[in-house]
């Protein structure tokens, strides 16, 4: 077979993976393109297919995991919920994931990080170490630096030199104290700098570059979980940065892609589009040849569920938990009924909302969010908030009411979530797989290489390319 023929072979099996997805998700809509918090809301439960619950409610705590974890489902299953799974399966491409469950971290290193923020970071240079000494690539770019963990053991334990580059200069000015503190030998060899980067920012790395190092040499660009369009504002810098030889960037957040339009219709949902979703020409030549309006189910919501935790978090998990989590859920969703059936808003006057810690029953979990939401009135603008709120006592007593209303619903909750993460991966894999065909588009060999345990680290995944 010659090569336009494979690359033909290659392009039909792209077009049919782009539109099968597009099948998935347009199917499946009542799973994903609407935030959970709004469950009840828009009656997203009445949705459920009832001959999936009925055998969904008759598994046992195990039986559920599997189905989860493992995507096992029995012959006697309705065929729609088996072809469900099958549909799942075929558009997740994500790399199975072997990697140990810890990996310790020299003890310098360990100080203020969690067993999840150790176990990436390690691996992360060991990933970055195999590509870097294929190629004898000695200097490395960190973009999205954060507080510079991964930059300063890959100097401890490889001995690179690195730039790590951030946009807040808090984090910047809090990653050098932190350097001369810890690691004062790294002085000359691990550098930070204030940048925002975008894809036009190659002379300022350059220029940073040379000031920091004065040297010119090949280099490698990596980031660990780029957040929005840093990942493809990256991806765009590897393309056109002649001394970068490799790239590795495992990203998240990608519900934070910026938005290229809003468009309200008279439809339950607006539309969205994004500036860098889709980004392959491949998979935005199938949307243009379908009959798939992207804007109408491929929104927030959508993303949202890309970076959600994995399935795998379901492995073992306990009744206790199954129970807390559901709970939790329809809790929560129970707020958002209320408000909206009172025509307020719901506006958090902490950081954090609600506190799984109360949530033993849901009278307390009433009394502790009462505490860290305010309730305010959407009828008239210019009424002040004062005027219209209830005293904590009759916001108490209307939402219990509503609370015997649904809560039969516990049960039903957790089993919309356990659908919803057999969906997670597809939807992830997606995301990655338009990346990943963008990449080639461009002429760059890439692929996607399982990083960390998705049970403890769930955005798991890089892609890896590299320039001949």
């Amino acid at each position: 077979m010659n090569y336009d023929t494979m690359a033909h072979v290659d392009k039909c099996t792209e077009n049919k993976y782009f539109l099968n997805a597009l099948n998935l998700f347009s199917e499946t809509q009542w799973l994903h393109n609407t935030p959970v918090t709004d469950l009840l809301t828009k009656g997203l439960l009445d949705s459920f297919p009832k001959e999936w619950l009925n055998v969904l409610e008759m598994l046992g705590n195990q039986e559920l995991n599997d189905f989860v974890v493992e995507k096992k489902t029995n012959a006697h299953w309705p065929n729609e919920l088996k072809a469900f799974v099958e549909k799942c399966k075929c558009i997740d491409r994500l790399p199975t994931s072997n990697i140990a469950l810890l990996a310790k971290l020299p003890k310098e290193f360990q100080l203020g990080l969690n067993d999840k923020k150790q176990h990436e970071i390690v691996h992360m240079a060991h990933l970055v170490h195999m590509q870097c000494a294929r190629l004898k690539i000695k200097m490395i770019v960190d973009l999205g630096a954060g507080l510079g963990y991964v930059c300063q053991l890959l100097h401890y334990l490889y001995g690179y030199k690195v730039l790590g580059l951030e946009k807040n200069q808090e984090n910047v000015n809090n990653a050098k104290r932190r350097q001369a503190k810890m690691y004062p030998e790294s002085l000359q060899h691990v550098k930070y700098s204030c940048c925002d980067l975008t894809c036009n920012s190659i002379a300022t790395i350059e220029a940073v570059l040379r000031n920091e190092f004065q040297e010119k040499s090949d280099v490698c660009l990596i980031g660990l979980h780029a957040c929005g369009d840093l990942s493809i504002n990256a991806s765009k810098i590897f393309r056109d940065m002649d001394a970068a030889r490799i790239f590795i960037m495992i990203s998240c957040c990608y519900h934070k892609l910026s938005i290229s339009k809003d468009v309200d219709t008279n439809a339950s949902v607006k539309k969205q589009y994004f500036n860098h979703f889709p980004l392959s020409t491949c998979f935005k030549s199938v949307i243009e040849n379908s009959n798939f309006d992207i804007g109408c189910f491929l929104r927030q919501p959508f993303l949202r569920l890309a970076c959600q935790e994995s399935a795998e978090s379901w492995t073992n998990m306990t009744t206790e938990s199954h129970s807390k989590h559901s709970f939790y859920v329809l809790a929560r969703a129970l707020l958002q009924l209320y408000a909206t059936q009172s025509r307020f808003s719901l506006k958090k006057r902490t950081q954090k909302g609600t506190r799984k810690s109360q949530c033993s029953n849901f009278e307390t979990y009433v009394k502790d969010s009462l505490k860290r939401y305010t309730f305010q009135s959407q009828k008239e603008t210019n009424v002040e908030e004062q005027d219209v709120q209830f005293s904590t006592e009759v916001y108490e007593k209307n939402i219990m009411k509503l609370w015997e209303m649904h809560c039969d619903k516990l049960k039903m909750v957790e089993l919309y979530t356990a659908l919803q993460l057999v969906l997670q991966a597809s939807a992830e894999s997606l995301l990655l797989q338009d990346r990943l065909c963008w990449m080639r588009e461009q002429g760059l060999e890439a692929t996607i290489i399982s990083v960390t345990n998705k049970r403890l680290s769930p955005r798991s995944y890089a892609i890896v390319s590299w320039k001949n």
